[in-house]
């Protein structure tokens, strides 16, 4: 199954950022997103300094896509 960006922005939308509190789609922190099949690029931009958290954004971020996105090949969080 392809996927558009709307599928990624809707499955992110669930998705919220415990620093901010917010989703990572109203905090406007997912830019570029990339669909090419079923594998999935984006940038995830974030407001704060975020040096110390970034790997636990990552990983969080491209876990909650595969599960949420069934079928989902590889997804990339940059």
């Amino acid at each position: 199954m392809a996927f558009t960006d709307a599928d990624v922005q809707n499955a992110l939308k669930t998705l919220i950022d415990p620093n901010t509190k917010k989703d990572f789609v109203t905090g406007k922190s997912i830019r570029n997103v990339k669909v090419n099949g079923n594998d999935i690029a984006l940038d995830v931009t974030l407001g704060y300094p975020a040096k110390s958290v970034w790997a636990e954004i990552k990983a969080m971020v491209e876990e909650h896509l595969k599960k949420s996105l069934a079928g989902a090949g590889k997804v990339e969080a940059n």
